[in-house]
């Protein structure tokens, strides 16, 4: 069994997670894998799945067994730094985000996952030039663009928030 036989399941996986069907998302992304053992693909979407469901430690195995697979899949190690995000785990989450840009530096949602970290910890001035990266990334689209992540014309409102708070931010410490 291969890539053909799995690819129904994993579009029908990424449908479920389009709809929030978290546990639907599950079924098929561990039909794709038990169909195709060998696809980091499979595996992080089924890493995305889990950690919907707050299944953080198998969320974990199953995207580090994507990234074993293949070490250069970028989404896998950015969903690694969302579920190590979720778990409060920062320093570990900005390790994944940045391994994930190492990988692919057209990632435009590893970027944007960084800049919405560096964001939360106070560092604005990185979360800007993070979501500019993120923002520009996204509107040249390619094989970078994902489905179920935001559209660029979002990315761009994200882009507008934060400059328009790190603005206020500094605003707040002149005299």
């Amino acid at each position: 069994m291969g890539e053909t036989e799995a690819r129904p399941h994993l579009d029908r996986g990424e449908e479920h997670l389009q709809r929030e069907e978290w546990l639907d998302a599950e079924g098929a992304f561990r039909q794709a894998v038990a169909l195709h053992a060998t696809s980091a693909v499979a595996w992080s979407k089924l890493g995305v799945a889990l950690a919907r469901q707050q299944r953080l430690a198998e969320a974990i195995e199953a995207l580090r067994q994507a990234i074993q697979l293949n070490p250069r899949h970028a989404p896998a190690y950015s969903n690694l730094g969302n579920v190590y995000r979720e778990q409060g785990q920062r320093e570990e989450a900005v390790r994944a985000y940045q391994r994930a840009i190492e990988m692919d530096p057209d990632y435009w949602i590893a970027h944007q996952n960084l800049g919405a970290l560096y964001k939360e910890t106070g560092r604005l001035g990185e979360a800007v030039a993070e979501f500019r990266k993120a923002t520009r990334l996204s509107m040249r689209g390619g094989r970078s663009q994902r489905r179920g992540c935001l559209f660029p014309a979002a990315a761009v409102l994200v882009l507008l928030i934060v400059g328009l708070a790190a603005a206020v931010a500094l605003a707040g410490h002149l005299p």
